[in-house]
């Protein structure tokens, strides 16, 4: 047990953005309102509310989506916003993360994708988090509904045993010219594509490589192609790489996978292999842009060699079943 940790505190990180993006104008990706989330936080409310949570700091945002689960249960929890200094923008993230950290709250619970999750995690030593999918193609946050997510999230302060009822993930890092700049947790697409521009990656013509940490057989998005070729799941300490593209005889292999959803694509297979943490993959392209979980983040030049490695000391998250099980 953590002795220093607030137990009787939790944080929530809602991003308000999640489930609107470009993928709805290019593929078949359904509208997350924020009405929707507005539902789901109320519901976390109830769950927190029942297993004697007292007090929880919030991310603030434009569209105040915690406001009617505040009000609601005023009586019942203390809710703390976050002063950030911008709301809805990946900062407004990053420093409700930090405070959250700061104030050792005994949990975070994230409402987002891949990327939400991401961002959070990077920022985050020991404090576990709880994610929960708002968008779509995610493979890290849980599908959870928000009633239970409370209650999840509330009887992990009452175990109060970090090591028991939590696990760490793995995560993938990006180094230019040998100096980690960032991570990502589910996959890293290598594009061809010179700018950042509207984030959200969709044309497969335009990806040369892949890099992915999880895979699973219900999966959309690139790490579908990961369990397309391999076909079965992930051991702990292992990631699959992919190139893209024909080979010299002019026959690459071929494969169907969904990534996006609505959106099935023939994607050309240059070649693909496994590897193991703390193995060093240096990129191909000498030029184009990184997407971490889906979105292109780093743009690099012919002077930036990128490489990526494989690390089993990601984040911690709750193991929902033993919880709720205990």
């Amino acid at each position: 047990m953590d002795k220093n940790r607030d137990f009787s505190s939790v944080g929530i990180i809602v991003n308000p953005l999640s489930g609107k993006d470009i993928r709805r104008l290019v593929a078949s990706a359904s509208v997350v309102s924020t009405h929707m989330k507005s539902n789901e936080i109320l519901k976390l409310y109830a769950g927190l509310a029942a297993y004697n949570i007292k007090k929880v700091y919030v991310m603030p945002d434009y569209s105040d989506i915690s406001r009617r689960a505040r009000e609601q249960y005023s009586t019942k929890i203390e809710t703390i916003l976050i002063n950030t200094k911008i709301l809805d923008a990946e900062e407004t993230t990053i420093q409700a993360a930090k405070e959250m950290e700061a104030k050792k709250v005994g949990c975070i619970i994230v409402f987002g994708g891949d990327g939400t999750c991401r961002l959070v995690s990077k920022h985050l030593k020991e404090t576990p988090i709880l994610p929960v999918s708002t968008g779509t193609n995610n493979l890290f946050p849980l599908n959870l509904e928000g009633t239970v997510a409370g209650i999840a999230a509330a009887k992990f302060c009452l175990l109060k045993n970090l090591e028991k009822y939590s696990n760490r993930e793995k995560k993938l890092e990006i180094f230019k010219n040998n100096e980690l700049v960032d991570s990502s947790l589910v996959d890293v697409v290598i594009s061809k594509t010179p700018y950042i521009g509207s984030r959200a990656i969709w044309d497969i013509n335009n990806v040369d490589e892949i890099f992915i940490s999880k895979v699973s057989h219900e999966g959309i998005g690139f790490s579908s192609i990961g369990y397309s070729l391999i076909k079965k799941g992930l051991s702990f300490n292992r990631g699959v790489h992919i190139s893209l593209g024909q080979n010299d005889y002019g026959n690459p292999k071929k494969i169907m996978s969904a990534i996006a959803p609505g959106k099935i694509e023939e994607i050309e297979i240059l070649g693909w292999k496994e590897f193991s943490d703390n193995k060093k993959i240096s990129v191909k392209l000498s030029s184009g842009t990184v997407a971490l979980d889906g979105e292109r983040t780093i743009e690099f030049n012919p002077s930036q060699k990128i490489s990526v490695k494989l690390n089993i000391d990601g984040p911690y998250c709750l193991k929902v079943k033993e919880i709720l099980s205990a």
